[in-house]
């Protein structure tokens, strides 16, 4: 089971890793943070997965929406901090829908699946792991509260 949580924590480190070049992207093309009707959109979406791999409808959205909104959390820390610095368009960011945004589903997809299969495990994961050194701790503990709490609930 361990190599099931530490599974999680790759894979939560991959989509958090995302979170700047999102940030970046949205920086060059002055997009918002949130956008509620793709959240809402993206959201039931997830939530069907999670239901399919069996993860319970109100577990599934607790812990998506924990994610999506350490995602965002972060984004406008980031984007805070460049209109302060007053940066400028930042060269060779890929493409949000083609690149990014694939990415990021494909780590979301994976950590439903994990956390369905740790759920049905019985596992409880009691600490969070150590973060990694690019990822803030603030985002990373928030991250990992919201599985956690999902994942030790149980169904």
């Amino acid at each position: 089971m361990d190599k099931l949580v530490s599974q999680m924590t790759d894979i939560m480190a991959k989509r958090l890793r995302l979170m700047p070049e999102v940030a970046m992207h949205k920086w060059n093309h002055d997009l918002p943070v949130f956008d509620q009707a793709r959240e809402e959109e993206l959201l039931n979406k997830l939530t069907q997965l999670a239901m399919d791999l069996g993860i319970a409808e109100e577990a599934g959205k607790h812990l998506l929406q924990g994610q999506m909104d350490v995602a965002k959390n972060w984004q406008e820390l980031m984007i805070d901090q460049w209109r302060r610095d007053d940066v400028g368009k930042i060269p060779n960011v890929r493409d949000l829908q083609k690149e990014i945004r694939p990415e990021v589903g494909q780590a979301s997809k994976s950590m439903l699946e994990l956390v369905a299969r740790l759920m049905s495990s019985k596992v409880k994961i009691h600490q969070t792991p150590s973060c990694p050194d690019d990822i803030p701790p603030k985002f990373w503990d928030e991250a990992f509260e919201s599985l956690k709490s999902v994942v030790n609930r149980g169904q």
